[in-house]
């Protein structure tokens, strides 16, 4: 691949993010407005005046459209709105009290971080938050255009993300209509829309743990130091943003051993082992302070356990295993909270599993019938598109003539596995309602999103086209319900 391939589209996604920042005004609070209604038609202009230079492909308007949604998400999306530990700026506490911190003093919090709400979360996003907003203020922006111009930032990394979700379906060498299946959902998934606005660690994190699946594929197929060291940079960065990223850890380290076994014949090549082991103490040395500095450090200063989680969230009732998983009847495709005027808070965690991914813990039904109607919809929708993804990630796993390499193939169902069980884990033994939210395992979306489109490059390869018109139908249904429902959301000003 050249490197102009991706240089170039970064370029312009930094590009693009600048002229939000400070040629556009995104504090409308309205995607009404005539500013974003002007863009939209001078972005069309612009792609039917360039339209030669442009990649006139369906997969490149599916990635264009999705970040559109996500903008306008973040347009109509107050700072305080749909937020996770957030509250507000000038309240004292939260990940915004977080950054307002590190710029007023120039420094991380020298006292317990135990003390203050969401002061526990390691600070990576919360110091480029602190820097961004210095630089805003420093070019003389009001202080509303620069609180909204930190939601900007997880925008940025959402676009980052599909992008990079991009570059490993050309790694992987799916061909367009298997890319075009996976970038429907990466670009459309409505966890990442929230996650867009969510001014929050969560984005942060999970792109960083995408980079870190992209830079462990890059790797396996050609092993060098520079390579390795991006891994290691992606994984410790993604820990210092959250430290529920070292889960990528686990089937990145089998992933590798693997390959090293693989390419050594079972450690007969000691030549080979030793170079492999001399990448490795770099990549060591590298992740682990990256990753652990923090723990690390509130551990010798506060003696703050290294799995320290506040209690945090609605406790659900507990009801046993079998209707905390069998149990699905349900009356919204919002979730249950007593907050939102239910009768008691979501307990089945399969249900609580997909609703949150898709609306997070917001109650739309009282803002319109018709985000009830398609709410349900997007529900019924995203169903499917769970089913779709746990066959894929079984008929890969199975099929020993499906692509990829059996070592990138290794690192993908891992992955899959890997997410879904720490999520499960830890909301079940948080039996609250914050614990049962997606967001702790969004990177596990994209890790499916790959699945199903390989799923549907193997059925094609294979003449199964009723296969690939099944995949192809239900993710095109998954994403037009997601932009339409989050349209509505902007539209009836949720």
């Amino acid at each position: 691949m050249k490197n102009n391939s991706v240089i170039k589209p970064i370029i312009l996604i930094l590009t693009a993010f600048l002229f939000l920042a400070f040629s556009f005004d995104i504090s409308t609070g309205s995607v009404r407005s005539a500013s974003f209604i002007f863009l939209i038609i001078c972005t069309i202009i612009v792609l039917a005046a360039f339209r030669k230079e442009l990649p006139s492909t369906a997969v490149f308007y599916a990635m264009l459209t999705g970040m559109f949604l996500k903008l306008a998400y973040v347009i109509y999306t107050p700072v305080w709105c749909r937020q996770h530990d957030v509250i507000d700026f000038g309240a004292g506490e939260g990940h915004a009290a977080y950054m307002e911190y590190i710029l007023s003093h120039k420094a991380l919090p020298d006292f317990d971080p135990r003390t203050l709400w969401a002061f526990f979360q390691p600070p990576l996003h919360h110091m480029i938050c602190a820097v961004w907003m210095w630089i805003n203020i420093r070019l003389g922006l009001s202080q509303e255009h620069m609180h909204k111009n930190v939601q900007l930032l997880p925008f940025l990394y959402m676009c980052i993300l599909t992008f990079t979700i991009y570059l490993i379906c050309r790694e992987l060498a799916m061909k367009k209509s298997a890319t075009f299946v996976t970038m429907l959902i990466v670009s459309f998934h409505p966890i990442y829309i929230l996650m867009s606005g969510s001014i929050n660690n969560d984005a942060l994190s999970v792109m960083l743990t995408v980079a870190a699946l992209y830079f462990a594929i890059r790797w396996y197929m050609d092993p060098t130091t520079g390579r390795i060291m991006l891994l290691a940079l992606s994984i410790g960065l993604a820990m210092s943003a959250k430290l529920s990223a070292a889960l990528v850890a686990v089937p990145v380290g089998i992933m590798m051993i693997y390959k090293i076994l693989t390419d050594t014949k079972r450690l007969s090549d000691r030549r080979k082992v030793l170079s492999y082991l001399l990448e490795l103490i770099p990549f060591a040395v590298t992740v682990f302070p990256l990753g652990l500095w923090w723990t690390v450090r509130n551990k010798i200063l506060f003696d703050m356990p290294a799995n320290y989680i506040p209690e945090v969230g609605e406790h659900t009732e507990r009801f046993g295993i079998v209707p905390t998983i069998l149990d699905i009847r349900t009356a919204s495709p919002f979730l249950y909270m007593k907050a939102n005027g239910f009768a008691y808070d979501e307990y089945n965690l399969l249900l609580a599993t997909v609703k949150s991914a898709l609306f997070g813990e917001g109650d739309f039904a009282h803002v319109s019938p018709y985000l009830t109607f398609a709410g349900w919809i997007l529900l019924a929708s995203a169903a499917v598109i769970t089913v779709l993804g746990i066959v894929a990630a079984v008929m890969i796993c199975t099929d020993r003539e499906a692509g990829p390499d059996s070592g990138i193939k290794l690192l993908l169902v891992l992955c899959a596995v890997t997410f879904a069980a720490g999520y499960t884990a830890f909301a079940i033994s948080g039996r609250n309602l914050s614990a049962m939210n997606f967001r702790y395992s969004a990177a596990g979306v994209s890790v499916f999103a790959l699945l199903i489109g390989l799923w549907h490059a193997r059925a094609d390869a294979l003449g199964k086209k009723t296969v690939c018109k099944i995949t192809v139908a239900c993710t095109l249904i998954f994403a037009a319900a997601s932009a339409a429902f989050y349209v509505l959301v902007g539209l009836f000003g949720a």
